[in-house]
């Protein structure tokens, strides 16, 4: 990985800005090179690269660059954070909307980095940079609006009360207490078994443990870690190279066709990295801009490898996991990872929620299927009628009620669908019962449609 993760830095470097360029793959099919975009976040994990190879002066310029981005304090909602690229302008005052003109989380993405940079590399850093980074941390911290970060919103959380404990030392101490009292209630992280999100969680705590801003945020962190550790160890199924559903967040369900945080981890760990990220990393593979969090994730990584247990699935494997009237379950044997989840409303991130997943073994292969939420679809319930039957009831407040299918190879749809993609095809509502799918890949889809609320079948086959 160290060698491929070279290979892209050099190739997206742009040594008269002084920045990286933002990959191609951060948007896999369109051309970005004439846009020439420089990414912010990515260019301060190169740098952390470069000072781990004694490349001080190329991280020290770059690391100017990106302190030189940061929005002042202000009375705005961006107070303190950063652009995610260089040529992003300054959010339009009251017609900003966020996520399009500023991305609030990146205090916390760019202040952990900079706050590990600064605690690792601090000895080979200019005074000017080393300097500029203590100020950095405290914008993201001061500029952070109280209340902004809901409890639930799980991996800003973490990364903003390890900065808070070097900022306000009381005040990190009791964010990071309510986190770890959340978690003890309901079970597990809210993001639930997000391969993305999963990632950073494990690097915020690990950060947690490694370097405590004080003493009481070390039990804490390996308390979550305990936990969340146990869960991903328990999903995770080597022999079929997937993470067994549901997911609260995804961007993909097949670890070999993205780059996800927790595929990074799991090599670290000692999974062959063919097996949990794509085979081939280059600029230009889907979501690599994530793998320049690989040096960062190896810095602090004795809490998590210790952890991590990815064993084979020899013996049948059940995990429930209940948050309120919502209900997680995943099963998994040696030929499969079926996993579903019924009575959760998405609020936020909707299309990125997974309900049902399932990975199997079949014809020599690993077909994957997995169901997401098209606009106008408010939720899925998902449960299972026999091992090998389950029924999804699809919810909509307004007809027409509709899915999204995912597999990891192209498909045709029975009937009519609107394909996004050749792994994504959206259906649309029918008047009468039919045929999704053809029997192929080890799945056969039927639906009966109705006006809001739409009764699913899928069957797997032995």
């Amino acid at each position: 990985m160290h060698r491929e993760l070279s290979d892209i830095h050099e190739a997206l470097w742009d040594p008269e800005r002084l920045m990286v360029r933002l990959p191609p793959g951060v948007a896999p099919g369109v051309d970005l090179s004439e846009l020439a975009l420089h990414s912010v976040r990515e260019t301060a994990l190169a740098a952390f690269f470069d000072l781990d190879g004694g490349r001080v002066e190329r991280a020290a310029a770059a690391l100017r660059e990106v302190l030189a981005l940061q929005h002042e304090l202000s009375e705005w909602p961006w107070s303190g954070a950063f652009p995610t690229t260089a040529e992003q302008p300054q959010p339009p005052g009251t017609d900003a909307i966020e996520w399009v003109h500023y991305d609030p989380n990146w205090r916390q993405f760019l202040g952990c980095i900079l706050l590990l940079t600064r605690l690792v590399h601090g000895d080979d850093l200019p005074g000017d940079v080393a300097s500029g980074i203590d100020r950095a941390v405290d914008r993201c911290v001061f500029g952070e609006p109280l209340g902004r970060i809901a409890p639930a919103y799980t991996n800003p959380n973490l990364m903003h009360a390890w900065l808070r404990g070097f900022v306000e030392p009381e005040a990190g101490i009791a964010h990071a207490t309510l986190i770890a009292e959340r978690v003890r209630r309901l079970g597990d992280v809210d993001e639930y078994n997000s391969p993305t999100y999963d990632g950073i969680d494990l690097f915020a705590l690990a950060l947690w443990v490694q370097h405590p801003p004080a003493p009481e945020y070390v039990p804490l962190g390996e308390e979550l870690l305990d936990r969340l550790c146990a869960r991903i160890s328990a999903l995770y199924h080597p022999g079929l190279a997937a993470v067994c559903g549901p997911h609260v967040r995804a961007y993909g369900l097949d670890l070999q066709s993205y780059v996800s945080l927790l595929g990074i981890w799991l090599a670290i760990a000692g999974e062959p990295p063919a097996r949990v990220l794509p085979p081939r990393l280059s600029e230009h593979t889907d979501h690599v801009h994530d793998l320049f969090f690989l040096p960062v994730f190896e810095r602090v990584r004795g809490p998590v490898v210790e952890r991590l247990r990815p064993d084979p699935v020899d013996e049948p494997r059940a995990w429930r996991q209940e948050f309120g009237t919502a209900v997680a379950n995943s099963v998994m044997r040696s030929d499969r990872a079926l996993g579903w989840e019924h009575g959760r409303r998405p609020t936020s991130s909707a299309s990125q929620y997974v309900p049902f997943v399932a990975h199997v073994e079949h014809v020599g292969r690993v077909a994957t299927l997995g169901l997401m939420l098209p606009d106008g679809t408010g939720a899925a319930d998902c449960v299972a009628i026999t091992p090998d039957r389950f029924q999804v009831m699809l919810h909509a407040e307004q007809a027409p009620v509709g899915i999204r299918v995912l597999s990891n190879e192209p498909f045709t749809p029975v009937d009519d669908g609107y394909r996004t993609g050749p792994y994504l095809v959206t259906l649309a509502p029918r008047t009468s019962e039919f045929a999704i799918l053809p029997v192929l890949h080890g799945f056969e889809l039927r639906a009966a449609w109705a006006e809001r609320t739409t009764a699913l079948r899928i069957t797997i086959e032995r």
